[in-house]
């Protein structure tokens, strides 16, 4: 089955009441879904460089987008899916039909996560500073009485902006009190000086913990996977005269936590090879597993098998054929592009077919307690 392209739909149509047909239900859970492109968020520090990575229209006057929400349950920006006949439904509202639940996600992700989609990933253009901010953890989110839970972050480094600064400061500096640091957020002193400040590259992998501030520069490109929240608090934004959070931003930093040079040790991440050929993960801290898969054009195809839960798909560098190994379906997936894989869709495998790049893909899925697996 090819799943067709959605770009040149109404971005305006609103989702449509659910009464789901057995067809319908197929549709959904037997074969990957592919979202409607264009799911952005127009934050000030964004470009149009995720335009340009989608082949999607833009001018002068096209609104920037600083993230794209490639597969989203969240209520503020949650992915549509466009029908064979023109409905749209959002994922939000298909997952709360408990059997469509389990066909899309797996038994097991409902029965320890619920029926709630668990986890949202993004494409980001930094395209100017974002705000100093962090996420609070779980504990302390709902001590706040948050509706939305804490959360981590993964970020992936997929590209750089030409004569940009490119960076990541976080945490603070050694000699940083926390008195003194305090004192200037509350004076609303740029406080951009007193964190660590690291150069980033592309392929570089970054895990921010839930308690410390960060701030990416302008100039990255990268995916961002974490819980299903949208949970920030900005105690500094470079006079945008945005909302900030300081009295909740200040209760929910982690100072036990290294602060120092030694806190990129700790939270830059790599690439482990795993038995499969083709494939490898990185090590998270919490219940997300985060893969890529290698498919060289002239290599095995990386064949995935025994899966019983759902998994996202992103491309992040040339393309690739996914094909389900009982042969009833066929895709293609490319830079800039992301996938549903519903756990009723079935094995399949990924063959690369970009002749002038290396084709990578991120898989991403859910750990389940109680299960080996990284």
């Amino acid at each position: 089955m090819d799943i067709k392209s959605t770009n040149s739909v109404n971005q305006g149509l609103q989702p449509c009441n659910l009464n789901l047909s057995h067809k319908d239900v197929d549709f959904l859970s037997k074969f990957p879904i592919k979202f409607i492109e264009g799911n952005f968020a127009n934050y000030m520090w964004g470009g149009h460089y995720l335009y340009a990575m989608k082949g999607m229209f833009y001018d002068k006057d096209t609104p920037v987008a600083a993230e794209s929400w490639e597969v989203s349950g969240h209520k503020k920006y949650s992915s549509r899916i466009l029908m064979p006949d023109n409905r749209i439904f959002t994922l939000k509202d298909i997952l709360k039909d408990r059997q469509l639940a389990r066909l899309i996600l797996g038994d097991a992700v409902v029965e320890h996560f619920g029926q709630d989609f668990p986890i949202l990933v993004k494409f980001i253009d930094v395209h100017q500073h974002m705000s100093v901010h962090l996420h609070p953890s779980h504990k302390v989110a709902k001590a706040l009485g948050e509706e939305d839970p804490g959360k981590e972050e993964i970020f992936i480094v997929i590209d750089l902006h030409e004569d940009a600064e490119s960076a990541l400061y976080m945490g603070l500096k050694d000699k940083v009190s926390r008195r003194d640091f305090e004192a200037a957020v509350n004076k609303g002193e740029n406080i951009l000086g007193l964190l660590h400040k690291i150069h980033v590259s592309p392929g570089e992998i970054f895990r921010i913990p839930s308690g410390i501030l960060h701030c990416w520069t302008g100039g990255s490109v990268a995916v961002e996977i974490a819980e299903s929240s949208d949970l920030t608090y900005r105690v500094f934004d470079f006079l945008r005269q945005r909302t900030m959070h300081i009295k909740k931003g200040l209760a929910s930093i982690d100072y036990k936590f290294n602060q120092s040079a030694t806190l990129k040790k700790q939270c830059k991440g790599k690439w482990e090879t795993m038995l499969t050929k083709g494939l490898d993960f990185v090590i998270t801290r919490n219940a997300l597993k985060v893969e890529r898969i290698r498919a060289g054009l002239n290599s095995y195809p990386v064949k995935i098998n025994n899966r019983e839960t759902f998994e996202v798909l992103m491309g992040i560098e040339g393309a690739v054929e996914i094909e389900s190994l009982r042969e009833e379906w066929l895709v293609h997936l490319h830079k800039g592009s992301s996938l549903l894989i519903p756990a009723n869709a079935g094995d399949y495998l990924i063959r690369g077919i970009d002749e002038l790049s290396k084709n990578r893909v991120l898989r991403i899925s859910m750990k389940i307690p109680g299960r080996s697996g990284k």
